[in-house]
């Protein structure tokens, strides 16, 4: 170690302080003849006096203590243990973990003779090792070199030692980053690579929602190992009653299969479905006989209602590109033999109406009471006078009782709604709509969606257009004749997909209420077992401005009805709750606030699904290790191979200590030493002015 002194001043700066120094002590010391101090004591205290003001008068120089540190770093060994339930799963009938880990701890104590021994797990997240239970319920092998990036990247990494089946389920192939680690990887590999029995349910797809009455489909994919020949019952159970069930005949030893089901959603809520294959006798495995799903059922579905003045084909296309989406239950009558009541809808379709010898003046009124949005579509039976007198946020002031074809022309800056891109462009070539010639005017808030095309002439003219009044939506389709538009894009793509989209995303968004609720609060419908539950929340007060003074309470309630309070936490103007992870099951929430004399409450619903993918891994993935080791110079051993893996290790040539030299800086100033030596000094000679009776 060597030490350097360093000022910011010139080095000539330092006679400063020693003509300060002696100065000072002979100001004081020489001409002093009345405390009649001995030669000697005199020139005592005025060395010590003269050595404390000339340290006290350099260190105002900033002086700093340049070190140079000479390191040795052991080379670090790194030694990783997958922790994962597979490794039970998949390891075969001599595997006793129990040795095991005995025979890796008696390893690690030998080799920290060599190296900087430092022992982690990895599973569900890479970590210290402090407990090997082979519990965690995911793997991701991946996370284990990015773990070892963040923590010790530049340092002196002699070897990385992985401890694996290697199956992972989370995370990027592990051979993706082979080609770039700086260190060799040594794995022990574990588990079974021989199959052997197992009946799998690997994967199941389905809908996360659906709607009340829908039938959705349940694909099951199913694996069978070494059960050629053999047959087995596959089972759909909702509340432990079988709903669905298929015999299954497995063809070879390494059969899959893909089963499809339909299942009908008869209750609203949070369902969960449990998907069982029956097991065979001997299998190794029977906890990946069965895997459960949840679907949120929704009673939920617009209601829309498609009024018309007479028959016209404007009706089938409609209700057609409606009802082919699961979200929206469709009604079609004339005006004339309705009987029911226009407010029970979500949306009304009113085509060609008010019309001259129907001015349904009745279920006008029901809608505008209710605050009901309204879809116009104007045609020849329309009255454009009665019409006019509605807040729709347009008049059609007609120039001659005529209709002329008018094409549709896409407004770009249309931004209430998106639509693809491909499906814009095919409005361009879509036939003719006939419009009134008339006179438009907006009554502004009008947005135009399509204006009306004549020709090659794009006029200002709505053809499609949208308003809002008073909080109420309206839309406007300007132009009878809109089945053509259905068929045309049959005709041209094979299906009707761009016009269903356009009809369902203008219901959509006119259908759809704003949510004007003063408290709201949100959270996932469905976590896995090992994520946090996480609630947002927001309060308004009545000016729709943000607050988050209240204390907000959360009470959560599992299917025993035990209950788990908390209290929210407060973001910039909102709030938050991270309430953990819970067990898997079914859970329901109340969340209440006091804001004045007001209280809100809100409430809902969430599933906490089962996280079992460790299940479906019983045998081990050798070839993986094998090709991550010999692509960064290491190499595979077995567990019990304890002592080759150490010979191999101390025989690396590049697995050396390493020597650094570490650069310092201090200020002088901060030093200890420094203050005890000018303690020293002054204390020494107030001891002696003492002493020879001064004071």
């Amino acid at each position: 170690m060597g030490i350097k002194i360093l000022l910011s001043y010139p080095y000539w700066y330092i006679l400063l302080c020693l003509i300060a120094g002696l100065g000072y002590s002979a100001v004081l010391y020489y001409r002093n003849r009345r405390d009649g101090f001995s030669r000697p004591v005199r020139w005592l205290m005025a060395s010590l006096r003269f050595l404390a003001v000339f340290f006290l008068a350099a260190l105002l120089l900033g002086p700093l203590v340049e070190r140079f540190l000479r390191l040795v770093e052991e080379p670090l060994l790194i030694f990783a243990q997958d922790n994962s339930q597979s490794i039970i799963n998949a390891a075969d009938r001599t595997f006793d973990s129990g040795a095991y880990l005995q025979g890796k701890d008696n390893f690690l104590d030998a080799a920290a003779n060599k190296f900087d021994v430092r022992h982690y797990s990895f599973g569900e997240s890479f970590r210290r090792a402090q407990h090997t239970g082979f519990d965690d319920r995911i793997t991701d092998i991946s996370e284990v070199f990015h773990g070892i990036e963040a923590s010790y990247s530049n340092r002196n990494i002699g070897a990385v030692i992985l401890a694996s089946d290697g199956i992972f389920n989370r995370g990027i192939n592990p051979l993706n980053l082979a080609g770039g680690l700086p260190y060799p990887v040594y794995a022990i590999a574990l588990g079974d690579t021989i199959p052997r029995k197992d009946l799998v349910v690997s994967r199941i797809r389905h809908n996360r929602i659906t709607y009340l009455g829908n039938i959705f489909p349940v694909e099951v994919y199913v694996e069978a190992r070494q059960a050629a020949g053999l047959s087995s019952r596959l089972s759909i159970i909702k509340d432990g009653a079988t709903i669905d069930s298929r015999v299954i005949t497995f063809s070879s030893d390494h059969h899959q299969q893909t089963v499809l089901f339909e299942v009908e959603a008869i209750t609203p809520g949070m369902q969960r479905y449990l998907v069982e294959i029956s097991p065979l006798a001997d299998e190794i495995s029977l906890e990946n006989n069965r895997q459960s799903f949840y679907i949120d059922v929704i009673d939920g579905r617009q209601k829309v209602l498609i009024l018309a003045n007479s028959p016209h084909p404007d009706i089938g296309a409609l209700k057609m590109a409606l009802e082919a989406r699961d979200n929206y239950e469709v009604t079609s009558s004339l005006a004339g033999d309705f009987g029911g009541r226009a407010d029970a809808y979500n949306l009304v379709v009113m085509h060609q109406l008010p019309a001259r010898n129907n001015n349904v003046g009745s279920l006008l009124e029901q809608l505008d009471l209710a605050d009901i949005p309204v879809l116009f579509i104007i045609g020849r039976q329309t009255d454009l006078g009665a019409f006019n007198a509605l807040p729709a946020g347009l008049n059609i002031v007609p120039r001659a009782n005529d209709f002329v074809e008018v094409l549709p022309s896409y407004n770009p800056s249309f931004a209430l709604f998106t639509l693809a891109d491909h499906d814009i462009g095919s409005f361009t070539a879509m036939p003719p709509l006939f419009a009134p010639f008339a006179q438009y005017v907006a009554s502004g808030g009008l947005t135009l969606m399509m204006v009306q095309r004549i020709g090659q002439v794009v006029t200002e003219q709505p053809l499609i257009a949208f308003s809002q009044s008073a909080g109420r939506k309206f839309g406007i389709i300007s132009g009878e004749g809109i089945w053509r538009w259905r068929l045309h894009t049959y005709m041209r793509t094979g299906h009707h997909h761009a016009f269903d989209e356009m009809v369902s995303r203008m219901v959509q968004y006119l259908s759809v209420q704003d949510d004007k609720s003063l408290f709201r609060v949100r959270t996932a419908p469905i976590v896995y077992e090992t994520d946090p539950v996480v609630f947002d929340a927001e309060l308004y007060n009545r000016s729709y401005e943000l607050v988050n003074d209240p204390e907000v309470s959360v009470v959560i309630t599992n299917q025993e009805g035990i209950s788990f309070p908390y209290v929210m936490a407060r973001t910039a103007n909102a709030y938050q709750l991270d309430a953990g992870s819970f067990m898997p099951g079914e859970y329901s929430y109340l969340a209440t606030v006091t804001f004045g004399a007001e209280q809100f409450s809100a409430d809902g619903l969430f599933s906490v699904s089962e996280l079992n993918f460790e299940k479906f891994g019983t045998i081990a993935d050798h070839n993986l290790l094998f090709q991550l080791a010999g692509s960064t110079g290491g190499e595979l051993f077995f567990p019990g191979e304890w002592d080759q893996l150490l010979d191999r290790l101390l025989n690396r040539a590049d697995a050396r200590p390493v020597m650094y030299t570490r650069r310092t800086l201090d200020e002088m100033i901060n030093m200890k030493a420094v203050f005890f030596l000018l303690l020293f000094l002054l204390s020494f000679e107030w001891f002696a002015r003492k002493r020879s009776g001064s004071y």
